[in-house]
C-alpha cells in the first residue's frame, strides 16, 4: 500500500468534509475535481452522474474541467455504449478505479477512436477515473487526463481515488435520491415550509427539534405534517421515510 503523508490525508479529509455538507450535484462535482488536483495533477477532467434507472447522463449533473468546449461533443460521441470499452466495468457490483493503460494493450488502444478523436488531438494520452455503482447500477463516471509530459498515474494516485470512491458513491447517490424526493414533493404540491418539513422528517430529526429549528409551535408542526401526509398519501412519519426511502424503487417501476 503506498504511503501518504499527513498533509494529504488532511486533504482527503477537507475534501471530504466539505463533499458531505453539499446538496447540489454540480457543486459536489466541481468541488471534487477542482480539490482533487492538488493529489492528482492533471491537464482537463470531468464528472458525470448517470441516471441508476436509464442509463443516461444526466446533462444537468456533468461538470467538466478545463475542457474545450468544441472537444464536448467528440467526448459524448465516444462514450456511447458501442463504443465505450469501459462499458464492462459498468457491470461491476461495487465502485471501481481504474487506470486506462492498464486495461488495453498499447496498440489496441492507440487505434480506438477515443484515442484518435479525443485523447491524442489534445495530447492528453493518458486517462484514469472512477466508475460509481451503487446496488450494481451505475450512477456516475470520473475521468482523469493528463499530458505525456505528467505521465502516467502512479500506484499512490490510483490509491487515492480508491479511498474516494466509496464516499462519492454515497455522496452522489445521495443526490440522485434528493432529485426524486423533489419531483414528488413539486408534483404532490408541498409548499416550501412543508417541503422543509418533509425533508427533516426523513432525515429523522424528531418533531420538537424540527419546530425549534423552524421557530414554530408544536401544533402548528402538526397542522403542517398533517398535510404533508395527506398530500403524499400516508398517514404516519414513518410511512412518509418508508416511501421516501423507496423512490428509487418507485423510479424503475414507472
Amino acid at each position: 500500500m503506498p504511503n501518504l503523508k499527513n498533509n494529504e490525508f488532511q486533504m482527503i479529509s477537507d475534501i471530504l468534509l466539505e463533499l458531505y455538507s453539499m446538496n447540489d450535484l454540480k457543486e459536489i462535482e466541481h468541488h471534487f475535481l477542482m480539490n482533487v488536483r492538488a493529489l492528482i495533477p492533471y491537464n482537463q477532467s470531468n464528472f458525470r452522474a448517470v441516471s441508476p434507472d436509464s442509463g443516461e447522463v444526466l446533462k444537468d449533473g456533468t461538470v467538466f474541467i478545463d475542457t474545450d468546449a468544441a472537444m464536448i461533443p467528440v467526448f459524448f460521441h465516444n462514450i456511447e455504449p458501442e463504443k465505450n470499452y469501459l462499458k464492462n466495468l459498468f457491470n461491476y457490483r461495487e465502485s471501481i478505479v481504474y487506470n486506462e493503460t492498464d486495461l488495453l494493450d498499447e496498440d489496441v488502444r492507440k487505434n480506438t477512436e477515443f484515442y484518435r478523436d479525443y485523447l491524442l488531438p489534445q495530447k492528453i494520452p493518458y486517462s484514469c477515473g472512477i466508475i460509481l455503482i451503487e446496488e450494481e447500477k451505475l450512477i456516475g463516471v470520473i475521468s482523469i487526463f493528463r499530458s505525456r509530459e505528467w505521465g502516467d498515474f502512479t500506484e499512490k494516485e490510483l490509491f487515492i481515488l480508491n479511498i474516494f470512491k466509496n464516499h462519492l458513491t454515497k455522496i452522489i447517490m445521495r443526490c440522485l435520491q434528493r432529485q426524486k424526493q423533489t419531483i414528488v414533493f413539486e408534483d404532490s404540491n408541498l409548499t416550501p415550509r412543508e417541503r422543509e418539513i418533509a425533508e427533516m422528517i426523513f432525515s429523522d430529526v424528531p418533531n420538537f427539534n424540527i419546530a425549534q429549528m423552524l421557530y414554530i409551535s408544536a401544533n402548528t408542526l402538526k397542522k403542517h405534517s398533517s398535510n404533508i401526509y395527506k398530500k403524499l398519501g400516508v398517514s404516519s412519519r414513518n410511512q412518509l421515510r418508508q416511501m421516501l426511502s423507496e423512490i428509487g424503487d418507485m423510479g424503475e417501476e414507472s
